[in-house]
């Protein structure tokens, strides 16, 4: 039996300017989201992150799933793409948003349902074919976001935001490496 808690749910999200954002859901300063990908899918900063897709406007599956712990790699199913980075959060409910959308799809859950923290967050993508708007409302692509915690707490996500200015894969599993040395709910001295 695994320790490892694990909540999933999938939706179709609308996507402009070929960008899906997770962002701070709720009365809070809005952070604006990176604006390229060093690994062409996935890139985040303190408190905001996107996701790449081929679509410029249009609809995508997207499913997310939360752990408490790394999960496995999807190995039943085929991506084209999957890539890692590290996510810090000061903010304690962090969301999947349409790039031009003010409310979250209702059936997805919170990326960040422990709080505040250091996250690692793991994108699958299928093939990201590069087109302008499709001609139908059928998804063209599909994702799968998975989120667990690597060091809970606000000053957690802060020092390890003034950590990863260059968010390049080395660093980014040095960071991760560091954190994982600390122990669980503690951030590297």
């Amino acid at each position: 039996m695994s320790d490892n808690v694990s909540t999933a749910a999938t939706a179709k999200v609308f996507v402009s300017y070929s960008k899906i954002l997770i962002k701070a859901l709720g009365e809070v300063d809005y952070t604006d989201p990176p604006g390229y990908a060093p690994n062409g899918l996935v890139a985040a900063h303190l408190d905001a992150a996107a996701i790449f897709t081929g679509v410029h406007s249009g609809y995508v599956t997207v499913t997310v799933q939360t752990t408490t712990s790394a999960p496995r790699l999807e190995g039943g199913r085929k991506w084209a793409d999957v890539e890692e980075v590290v996510f810090p959060t000061s903010i304690a409910d962090m969301r999947l948003f349409g790039l031009m959308g003010d409310t979250p799809p209702p059936d997805l859950p919170s990326l960040t349902p422990q709080g505040p923290g250091v996250y690692s967050l793991r994108v699958h993508a299928s093939t990201r074919p590069r087109i302008g708007t499709p001609e139908t409302d059928d998804p063209v692509e599909e994702y799968l976001v998975c989120a667990w915690p690597l060091a809970l707490g606000r000053d957690a996500a802060i020092e390890a935001a003034a950590d990863l200015p260059n968010l390049t894969s080395a660093n980014v599993r040095a960071h991760r490496e560091r954190l994982r040395s600390a122990g669980p709910g503690r951030s590297h001295p």
